[in-house]
């Protein structure tokens, strides 16, 4: 995991109303967490329920995959996303592999 990223997951946990780096940014209100990436929301984390939706946003980028696996790593404790032959695959929540749907909310 990346500093940034360790950083990021530390502002989720200390529930900052607000921190950023870099491309990366959190917001905490109440009980969510959203967190950005270049502006785009790539998350929404509810710490109540330990539910996670992620979205790319349309962006296959490494970086991007490397958030939300960082995520992942946290609210379920195994990265989410991995990729073959430029295309991106998940487990959805009935344990199957999935190809990630790009730009769309997945509910983990």
């Amino acid at each position: 995991m990346r500093k940034i990223e360790r950083q990021m997951i530390q502002a989720i946990v200390d529930q900052r109303s607000h921190w950023s780096k870099d491309n990366t940014r959190v917001e905490c209100q109440g009980h969510y967490a959203d967190i950005y990436l270049h502006g785009h929301n790539i998350a929404h984390y509810n710490r109540v329920d330990s539910s996670l939706k992620i979205n790319n946003c349309g962006y296959e980028t490494n970086t991007t995959k490397s958030r939300l696996n960082a995520l992942g790593t946290f609210v379920l404790g195994c990265s989410l996303i991995w990729q073959k032959n430029w295309e991106w695959f998940y487990v959805n929540k009935d344990g199957v592999t999935d190809e990630f749907p790009s730009n769309e909310w997945v509910a983990l």
